[in-house]
């Protein structure tokens, strides 16, 4: 365990609820607030974005800008200081440092976070955005002056900052004693871009050849950055922490490099917000409910048909997903009329990639009675979905981590899963002898595979007393921060060790570990 009263620093693109776009914000906003609960004092430094919300109860605090180091010359950047007047107590503390962009181009003030809202296209000055946030978010703590403990940065629209702590920064007074940690996330974005932007970052040109920690097959990654850089390294579950170095299946061409570095990386299972995510004080429910008092969610499922014009007796299957193909969506568009041959109906609510918004459009118009689809950010309906669905389906090709499987399993509704990353180790098959279990898995990425859990998960739907059984299984397990947040305090703990033993990676010691 950790001790307490460290000054921990997050770099995050989001933290829910100021901003959220998908899992990242939950868990940043999480793991913050428990943090600072725990008694440290917690600063999150963030984007200015145009779409910021801020909670009642906020306090913003002008700062002074700062002249940012950019390339040949300087950017100028804006802060804000946020403070938070909940999540902590008398030793702890949470805050939010918005790091804003004063140059001619405003680089977060537009209406979207990562993409243009009109277009859905990413951006494409994002490599800039990010890069500049990251060395932006840096000269914001220096000039709030307080030593850092720990500097955690988290996927790759952060990973520039790890590196600068231990490059360009290395002398700045108040990094002097920080551990650096880097967590992945989602290693499928990984913010590649054109060799330009290693300029833009501050570093010559010859350090840009094969092996380096800035090459990738001709262009810079920025995930890569992170990955070489930082005193320890995390992901967000234990299983995807080994799949992502076996092959480039999981590892998207960034195995080696993880192999490599594979005795300083780390697998510590997301949590949920259990405040949030409780179906006992649940705002948006009808009538709430707990593992002794299942009537509520019987309530929650005819509200939920009612709402999708669905007709009583059918299970209901749930998505809440983003529609991509990493979520699976492909397996859902093969299987469409095996799985209107179930005796189920469907809700899904997310947005993505036009291919699989339409096909569920079209689902929805030629089967109004058994499909529904809402391609929108519903935080309501997200919420009535997990408490009102039989089933929550997760068909992912890979999930670092996941987090509605254990939203659903806190709300007694049942998961059916890939077996893979953060669903294999969260989601245990449910066996009818024994009765222990939360709920169904399959191995193979095959659509005839994801429809066979269906059917095993249905059979057992219509046998109450088994079916009761496996409900009160998953409502009794704990995946709160609280256990998630003690991985954490024992990562940074081993970070600190390593940076009082001198034991920190140096742009020397970071090409020879990486050199083939």
């Amino acid at each position: 365990m950790s001790r307490s009263g460290l000054a921990v620093v997050h770099l995050a693109s989001e933290m829910a609820p100021l901003v959220k776009v998908g899992g990242l914000g939950d868990v940043v906003g999480s793991l913050a607030a428990e943090q600072a609960r725990r008694g440290h004092r917690v600063t999150v430094c963030l984007p200015a974005y145009r779409a910021l919300a801020f909670p009642e109860g906020w306090t913003r605090e002008v700062l002074a800008g700062a002249e940012v180091p950019w390339g040949m010359g300087r950017e100028r950047a804006r802060f804000e200081l946020l403070h938070s007047p909940f999540g902590t107590d008398e030793r702890g503390s949470l805050r939010v440092l918005l790091v804003g962009h004063a140059g001619e181009r405003r680089f977060f003030e537009r209406p979207g976070i990562y993409t243009e809202p009109a277009t859905g296209a990413g951006y494409p000055d994002n490599a800039e955005r990010f890069l500049f946030f990251a060395r932006a978010a840096l000269e914001g703590l220096k000039a709030l002056g307080e030593p850092v403990d720990v500097l955690h940065a988290h996927d790759q629209q952060a990973a520039w900052a790890p590196c600068f702590v231990r490059t360009l920064e290395k002398r700045a007074r108040i990094f002097r004693g920080t551990a650096t940690v880097f967590t992945v996330h989602n290693l499928g974005y990984q913010g590649i871009h054109d060799p330009w932007v290693l300029g833009l970052a501050g570093f010559p040109g010859h350090l840009f050849h094969a092996a380096s920690p800035f090459e990738f097959w001709g262009r810079v990654n920025y995930m890569k950055v992170g990955l070489a850089f930082a005193d320890l390294l995390s992901t967000v579950s234990p299983r995807y922490a080994q799949e992502i170095q076996q092959d480039g299946e999981y590892g998207f061409g960034l195995e080696g490099v993880l192999q490599r570095r594979g005795a300083d990386l780390r697998g510590i299972l997301n949590g949920i917000d259990d405040v949030v995510w409780d179906p006992a004080r649940d705002p948006y429910l009808a009538r709430p409910y707990d593992a002794a008092h299942l009537e509520g969610k019987r309530a929650s499922h005819g509200a939920l048909a009612a709402e999708c014009d669905f007709a009583p007796g059918r299970p209901i299957v749930g998505m809440v997903t983003r529609l991509v193909d990493q979520k699976g969506l492909d397996l859902v568009e093969e299987a469409a009329a095996d799985l209107l041959e179930l005796n189920a109906n469907y809700v899904v609510l997310g947005h993505g990639q036009s291919r699989y918004e339409e096909l569920l459009e079209r689902l929805m118009l030629d089967h109004p009675e058994r499909v529904h689809f809402c391609s929108r950010q519903d935080e309501r309906l997200a919420h009535l979905i997990e408490a009102g669905s039989d089933l929550f389906l997760m068909p992912s090709r890979y999930e670092p981590c996941g987090l509605n499987q254990m939203y659903s399993l806190r709300y007694g509704t049942v998961p059916v899963v890939r077996e893979t990353g953060g669903l294999a180790d969260t989601v245990e098959e449910f066996d009818i002898g024994s009765r222990q279990g939360t709920g169904f898995l399959f191995g193979p990425y095959e659509a005839e595979a994801m429809v066979g859990a269906l059917k095993r998960a249905l059979a057992i739907q219509k046998q109450p007393e088994l079916w009761q059984a496996l409900q009160l299984n998953g409502m009794a397990r704990d995946f709160s921060w609280r256990a998630s947040a003690d991985g954490y305090d024992r990562l940074y703990e081993e970070a600190l060790e390593r940076v009082r033993a001198g034991q920190v990676p140096t742009l020397e010691s970071v090409k020879a570990t990486l050199k083939v």
